[in-house]
């Protein structure tokens, strides 16, 4: 098992699940956008600004500040 890591510092181009969130008002934002822990997404682009994530066919970014306080795992393919 891998150990968690915020997304904010997972490369592109990997499956992530995410395992925890740092706080309420994240997980409500994380629960607003469909995305739950245990959910597993792919990071598409992850540069100076926004981290962009996809899951099945959709794709959105989210803020580095947001990103900071989700806690992923990296999955195997």
């Amino acid at each position: 098992m891998t150990p968690s890591r915020p997304l904010s510092g997972i490369p592109a181009g990997r499956p992530v699940r995410i395992v925890d969130v740092a706080d309420k008002r994240t997980r409500l934002r994380l629960l607003s956008l469909g995305l739950a822990p245990g959910t597993t997404i792919q990071v598409w682009r992850n540069r100076n600004g926004s981290v962009v994530i996809g899951r099945h066919h959709d794709r959105m970014a989210v803020g580095r500040d947001l990103a900071e306080r989700i806690l992923v795992q990296e999955e195997t393919p």
